[in-house]
């Protein structure tokens, strides 16, 4: 019996309410109680308690009956339930240690209007003097020794390094060939076609990126900037696929979220541990890394 018979004859001994959902989800609920007080049995006498896997079974067995009750009421067919879950796990869980190649957005554009394929980046720490009482600390970037945008602070009392946080657009752009950021600033716009300049390369989804990856610095924070993981919780991937699930990027995978999250908090921790450095950007191979400066070449920077 394959599963779509299931959910078909199961309907059959559906005597709940076909409109009430509570039902089926506290079903749900009581079942994995059952399963949890089984497993307080085997743990009580994990040598005589013989009856586990029975009862393990027909829990399971009342459980996806009430997942396919549930299913029914809410129009879904379990079939595809499991094809999307079952996808969705082997993005997350079963990947290569790097991301596989990727066309790019913009491989159809003018060259001087896509992105650059490598490219190097210096991050520069200097106190400025002109922006509060104390002197405040700030960030510049370069592209060679051109100045990139403004320099930046963290904009708060505590200071917290985010004036970095241009590492983390850059694993965007590594990664999922994707920053209407550093598109903007590296003068990349697609301004040959109106529509793409704006709704892909302008202020909204510049504002989009903005906003998400403040989001996931404020989670990343509570997790020691992914220092000690190789995951980002879902729900901070799932959020950042549903901020920009009206752009281009929508095309990209969980796991490539996954991948440039992670990618960008990498040179991030460099950037913080060196208070500055070089971040290499390869988008052929969606890679980044990381570069000390050097005492001179700062020096001819500044």
């Amino acid at each position: 019996m394959d599963i779509a018979e299931y959910q078909r004859l199961t309907a059959g001994t559906d005597i709940l309410d076909p409109a009430d959902l509570g039902l089926p989800i506290l079903g749900l609920a009581g079942e994995v109680g059952s399963l949890a007080a089984e497993y307080k049995k085997r743990q009580r006498d994990t040598v005589g308690y013989r009856a586990f896997k029975d009862e393990v079974r027909e829990d399971l067995g009342d459980l996806l009956w009430y997942a396919a009750a549930l299913a029914r009421r809410c129009e879904l067919d379990l079939t595809e339930v499991l094809v999307d879950n079952l996808r969705k796990t082997q993005e997350r869980f079963v990947r290569p240690p790097t991301p596989p190649p990727h066309p790019l957005f913009d491989q159809a554009c003018e060259p001087g209007e896509q992105l650059p394929r490598t490219l190097d980046i210096t991050f520069v720490e200097q106190l400025a003097y002109d922006r509060g009482h104390a002197p405040v600390p700030v960030v510049r970037i370069y592209q060679g020794t051109a100045p990139v945008g403004d320099p930046l602070d963290d904009n708060r009392d505590d200071n917290d390094d985010y004036r970095f946080h241009d590492a983390l657009h850059l694993g965007h752009l590594a990664v999922l060939g994707w920053s209407p950021t550093m598109r903007r600033l590296l003068g990349r716009k697609r301004s040959s076609d109106r529509d793409v300049d704006r709704i892909e390369d302008g202020g909204r989804a510049s504002v989009v990126e903005e906003g998400l990856t403040a989001y996931v610095f404020s989670v990343a924070v509570d997790h020691s900037l992914f220092a000690t993981s190789d995951r980002v919780p879902i729900d901070v991937v799932k959020a950042c696929r549903r901020m920009t699930a009206h752009l281009e990027v929508r095309r990209r995978t969980a796991a490539d979220w996954e991948y440039a999250i992670l990618a960008g908090y990498r040179v991030f921790r460099e950037l913080q541990t060196h208070r500055g450095g070089t971040v290499h950007v390869d988008l052929l191979n969606r890679s980044l890394s990381f570069t000390p400066l050097a005492r001179e070449a700062e020096s001819a920077i500044r």
